[in-house]
């Protein structure tokens, strides 16, 4: 029996010949068509490329940012308010309070009393000698020509001026015109010498700041390039630009700046270490906080900012870049 092999048909020969192309019919053809080689493979999409783009443009504007804004730093200082040309009138002897002729507010010349003390012994006493010195002055006019007599009157003269002095001691008087602006005593209150009574204000009274900064700032601080902005306690949103006045050539310790802002500033103030004085001055007597005008009073209390010096802030951020 002869065997017979049948032919494949045509379908067939077609697929085993799609079998053998590996690429396919589109890409043949598009390849024909085309001028120049194509990119069978597009590994990376637009956005990637995109990506990379913003990125480097960022870190190149983040270099420059660096590179030219300047970080301050700042030294930082205790505050208080005085008010120059305003005098603390003090007792130099020691009794009680009999009266206070003046009132807060008032205006009063040199010379006028202020406070007057208990004085019913001196006064005594002075009575006593102006009678007897008196009475020994009667007795030199009858007989100028009696040594012992002008030589008691003498005496007694030495006696006079003493009790006056003693009498004049009993009352506190203003030592320059000016307006009362505080009353610290009241009828009846015990005083020793050197207590405060009465403050006087002069016409030409001006407001200062005294700044205590930490002693190691002293070489960054200079009078006339340093920026200082003072916030006052209790009033946060009070931050206002001052005008340096001073700076101390010298650092001092706690007791010696106490004895710098006053002896009516003892216990007010507690100071750490050594400090330099800075004295700046207020443009007005007045500040703004919450939209509300407010006086500014003696003895104030606040912060004190002032810029010692900067560095950009790629320097900060290397230290080392400071020194090339």
């Amino acid at each position: 029996m002869k065997d017979t092999v049948s032919e494949p048909s045509n379908t067939e020969a077609a697929e085993q010949a799609a079998r053998r192309v590996i690429f396919r019919g589109a890409a043949l053809e598009a390849h024909r068509r085309a001028s120049r080689p194509g990119h069978p493979l597009h590994i990376v999409p637009t956005w990637t490329r995109w990506a990379v783009t913003v990125t480097i443009l960022l870190v190149g504007a983040g270099l420059v940012f660096a590179a030219t804004v300047r970080v301050g730093e700042y030294a930082e200082g205790r505050a208080v308010v005085r008010r120059e040309g305003r005098l603390v009138v003090t007792t130099s002897a020691s009794g009680t309070v009999q009266t206070i002729p003046v009132r807060l507010g008032q205006r009063v010349e040199a010379g006028e009393v202020l406070v007057r003390l208990d004085d019913a012994s001196q006064q005594a006493e002075l009575a006593r000698v102006e009678r007897e010195y008196e009475q020994r002055l009667v007795e030199l006019l009858r007989a100028p020509a009696d040594d012992s007599r002008r030589e008691r009157l003498a005496a007694l003269d030495g006696q006079l001026q003493l009790a006056r002095a003693r009498a004049a001691e009993r009352s506190v008087v203003a030592p320059e015109p000016g307006v009362v602006s505080d009353v610290r005593v009241r009828p009846g209150q015990a005083l020793a010498p050197g207590d405060a009574v009465v403050a006087v204000e002069q016409d030409a009274a001006q407001t200062v700041v005294v700044g205590l900064f930490p002693g190691h700032y002293r070489p960054l601080l200079g009078a006339a390039d340093t920026r200082v902005s003072l916030a006052l306690e209790g009033f946060p949103d009070s931050r206002q630009d001052v005008v340096v006045r001073s700076v101390a050539d010298e650092v001092v310790g706690p007791a010696e700046a106490m004895r710098y802002l006053g002896r009516d500033r003892e216990g007010a103030l507690a100071l750490n270490g050594p400090v330099v004085v800075v004295v700046t001055v207020l443009p007005s007597d007045t500040f703004v906080a919450d939209g509300t005008e407010y006086r500014v009073y003696d003895g104030m209390q606040g912060t004190l900012e002032a810029k010692v010096r900067s560095a950009t802030l790629l320097e900060t951020l290397v230290p080392a870049l400071q020194h090339l």
